[in-house]
């Protein structure tokens, strides 16, 4: 199981990108309150989610899903709360069928886990949301018993004999930006839907990154980063223009964005130029110095642009700090500290 928060390119992006988000119980929580019908929800208490270790994948599929599972209460009694999302581009015929045996891995842990009391039901409640954010809308049936081959004049008279086992379902594919902003999700719970739902395979997601600055403003630099590595490894989108980008949000959006652009160059993904990989990171920085120099100072001289563009990442970082803490003059951006 790959460790939380792990966006490294050797991991799938999908499954890094919603451990790390949806792995900590206020942005879990404010999906599940999103989602679950509220008269279930009132009885849920989602103010002691526990995270639990593990993964209940099946071993073959854990490219195409990513689960978390927490433990909690409802009405004092104990249950689970388990949350997979769907990475394929269509759906999951036999997701039924899976959530059946991913939660019967869950109670055989459970009982391993808590031996049975005298009197009381050996097995806790789980309630299972699947999150789906392919390209087509889900069709899959949402419940163990539509999969079984059976006639409906059978299924009349089986009565308790047909299993049922059902899962909730959100499909993002049915989810507009309205819609999304209406739902009482956290900030980095609801921008990360954004990106896994926008990102993949989009050429420019310059396009619709300003119209949630108000949500990408909010998030710490280690969200940040998660989102924007997640952006550069499922979209073509140039790694510059996401740093183009993030000059319009903010210091930590700039950060964050340019350590994106050193793991691409250290990574040897960079327009094919993995021999320079000091030269590229150089290069890459020198171009978003001099846009914050003239967005600060207005239009450079010709002098100032070579003394950057010939510049070291070492000393353009320098400078960068001194432009960032606050400076009054362009000359106090090079001055040398004795």
């Amino acid at each position: 199981m790959m460790n939380e928060g792990d966006t490294s390119a050797g991991g799938q992006p999908h499954d890094a990108l919603f451990r790390l988000i949806f792995t900590d119980p206020g942005d879990a929580g404010s999906e599940l309150r999103s989602v679950l019908p509220p008269k279930l929800a009132d009885h849920i208490n989602f103010d002691d989610l526990a995270l639990q270790e593990g993964t209940f994948i099946d071993d073959d599929l854990r490219h195409q899903q990513t689960d978390v599972l927490f433990k909690t209460t409802i009405d004092e009694l104990d249950a689970y709360l388990y949350v997979l999302i769907e990475h394929q581009r269509s759906p999951d015929p036999l997701m039924a069928f899976r959530m059946l045996r991913y939660q019967v891995r869950i109670w055989e842990r459970h009982r391993d886990q808590h031996p049975a009391e005298s009197g009381k039901p050996p097995l806790p409640l789980i309630v299972p949301v699947v999150v789906y954010q392919g390209r087509r809308r889900w069709t899959a049936p949402t419940d163990i018993a539509d999969l079984l081959h059976i006639d409906e004049s059978f299924s009349s008279v089986a009565g308790n004999l047909i299993p049922h086992c059902a899962y909730l379902l959100d499909d993002l594919t049915t989810v507009d930006d309205a819609a999304l902003r209406a739902r009482p999700l956290t900030t980095a719970a609801r921008i990360t839907f954004v990106f896994l739902t926008k990102a993949p395979d989009d050429p420019d997601a310059t396009h619709w990154l300003p119209n949630w600055t108000d949500h990408i403003i909010e998030l710490d630099n280690r969200r940040l980063e998660a989102l924007f590595q997640y952006l550069v490894r499922v979209s073509p989108t140039p790694v510059e223009d996401i740093v183009h980008y993030a000059v319009t949000v903010g210091t930590e959006a700039v950060e964050a964005a340019m350590n994106t652009a050193d793991v691409l160059i250290a990574q040897g993904r960079a327009e094919g130029r993995a021999e320079r990989q000091d030269e590229a990171r150089a290069e890459g920085r020198a171009g978003l110095f001099i846009e914050q120099l003239t967005l600060k100072f207005g239009e450079i001289d010709a002098d100032t642009r070579r003394r950057v563009e010939c510049a070291n990442a070492e000393q353009i970082s320098r400078w960068s700090a001194r432009l960032l803490a606050g400076v009054d003059t362009i000359d106090q951006v090079f001055v040398e500290q004795t």
